[in-house]
């Protein structure tokens, strides 16, 4: 449950920080122009920036190798790499949030400036790699997969051949 508040607080606040950065930027191309490397600022740089973050292959491309390292874990018996792998689990929950929150912020500021309709499409990918990372970081995750028992090492063995499969497929 903490990390859904994580989740929530981190997607409102770069969604917001990302409406008044945008403003900023507006304003200071408008009302400053003489003001050193105002001319600097790429006023409309963001809307390339989105596809370019948001459908990275470097989310599903970490998510093979997490996928692969947690089978490896399982075979293992070592808390270090556990928890290694959950807060990485974790962390990567929460930047793939920021980015979709500096989105989301981005297509707020969009529609209202340049009436451009709001889409999920541009951020599907990073969508699918949240939803991958959250499971990771819960359901998925080596603490929690480690209780079934003797059933981890067929899981292991299943998590080591998914990795590079996901590296494919995603």
């Amino acid at each position: 449950m903490d990390l859904l508040k994580v989740l929530a607080a981190v997607l409102l606040v770069f969604a917001a920080s990302t409406l008044a950065m945008l403003y900023v930027i507006l304003l200071m191309a408008q009302y400053g122009a003489n003001l050193p490397m105002v001319g600097a600022v790429p006023l409309f740089a963001p809307p390339e920036l989105i596809p370019l973050l948001a459908q990275n292959q470097v989310f599903a491309t970490l998510a093979a190798v997490h996928v692969t390292a947690t089978g490896i874990a399982l075979a293992l018996t070592s808390n270090t790499i556990d928890m290694a792998l959950l807060i990485t689990a974790k962390a990567v929950t929460v930047v793939i949030t920021s980015l979709i929150g500096f989105a989301g912020g981005h297509m707020i500021y969009l529609q209202l400036n340049e009436n451009t309709p709001l889409t999920a499409s541009g951020i599907a990918p990073a969508l699918i790699a949240l939803v991958g990372y959250f499971l990771l970081s819960t359901a998925l995750s080596v603490p929690a997969l480690r209780q079934l028992g003797n059933l981890r090492f067929v899981i292991a063995v299943g998590a080591v051949l998914i990795g590079p499969m996901l590296l494919v497929w995603l």
